[in-house]
């Protein structure tokens, strides 16, 4: 063999190389980063949805819970792991919208150290009130708030930033006062609801939601601009007066930095795939979630229209920084 030949296929082998490994991937399994604990709203989907597209990349993908700091522990070890497709970060409207908005010295930087990959989940959120609570509509709830004094305000549960927003919304818009009791997460502070040690919380309704069959907690109202179907008799805020009091939630999932625009693809068309079939959309309608279909270029522009947005919620609900 020649030595230009040798140079030749040796040239050849090293842009092969790469090219196979890639037609490969996956070739063990995913692990997705969840910023919430397990039976929260967030983790529901996430495990139905990486089931679905486990099967379909040929790879299982694994669940890891790490709840607490509003997403910042989740987002700090997704952030540090290798771009090599088998990490990837659920994020939400906390991690990726409402944090900057809230933390002096955020430890991440949602646009610089992630790829956005594929859009998941939307949640809106929902007013609900312990089973005895001595009101029944959300002009009731404002009524009996605005009657407490300081040293009695009623008292309301936050699991994650979005339950503190809204709440927070709701007290500038209505005039009223409550006090903030903070929980490491949604699950939580339901309990502490569901025992009366609590009066009100701003919750997604898929936590909530056997609560509210149950007879066990009152739902008053949705913070959407539209009522929602698994409630269709319960108003929105608007409704009962009170607008530009929509909070929606939502999920996607995201690469770390520098992760091949090749695997980006793959994932967010396995994602994309799953969200298109009728049984995963079944899924979330039972889950009181709808799809929220984007590809990682448009998830991108989405991010960066929500942290203006809940930057200018995270002001107008007088939420100070950290």
């Amino acid at each position: 063999m020649t030595c230009s030949l040798r140079r030749w296929l040796a040239a050849i082998a090293m842009f092969a190389l790469p090219l196979s490994a890639q037609a490969q991937y996956p070739e063990r399994p995913i692990k997705l980063i969840l910023p919430f604990p397990a039976g929260s709203a967030t983790d529901g989907a996430a495990r139905y949805i990486a089931q679905d597209v486990g099967k379909a990349l040929g790879q299982p993908m694994v669940i890891e819970n790490h709840a607490g700091a509003d997403g910042i522990i989740a987002a700090q070890l997704a952030k540090r792991a290798a771009p090599d497709g088998y990490t990837l970060f659920v994020s939400t409207n906390s991690a990726h919208g409402s944090n900057p908005a809230l933390y002096n010295n955020l430890p991440y930087d949602p646009v610089a150290d992630f790829v956005p990959v594929a859009g998941l989940i939307r949640i809106p959120i929902t007013l609900v009130v312990k089973k005895d609570f001595p009101a029944d509509d959300v002009a009731g709830f404002v009524k009996l708030a605005r009657q407490r004094s300081s040293a009695k305000s009623l008292s309301y549960g936050s699991g994650n930033t979005s339950n503190r927003v809204a709440a927070e919304l709701i007290k500038a818009t209505a005039k009223i006062e409550m006090i903030n009791v903070q929980y490491r997460g949604t699950p939580q502070a339901l309990n502490d609801l569901l025992a009366g040690q609590i009066d009100v919380m701003f919750v997604d309704p898929y936590s909530a939601m056997g609560f509210i069959k149950a007879g066990q907690v009152k739902v008053l109202a949705v913070l959407d601009s539209v009522r929602h179907p698994l409630l269709p008799d319960v108003p929105t805020m608007s409704e009962a007066g009170y607008k530009d009091t929509q909070v929606v939630t939502w999920a996607a999932a995201f690469a770390p930095a520098k992760t091949s625009q090749d695997v980006v693809n793959r994932l967010s068309h396995a994602f994309r795939q799953s969200l298109a079939k009728a049984q995963t959309l079944e899924a979330l309608r039972r889950m009181a979630m709808t799809p929220m279909e984007m590809s990682a270029s448009e998830l991108r522009g989405f991010v960066a229209s929500e942290l203006s947005r809940w930057q200018k919620l995270v002001e107008l609900a007088g939420i100070p920084k950290k």
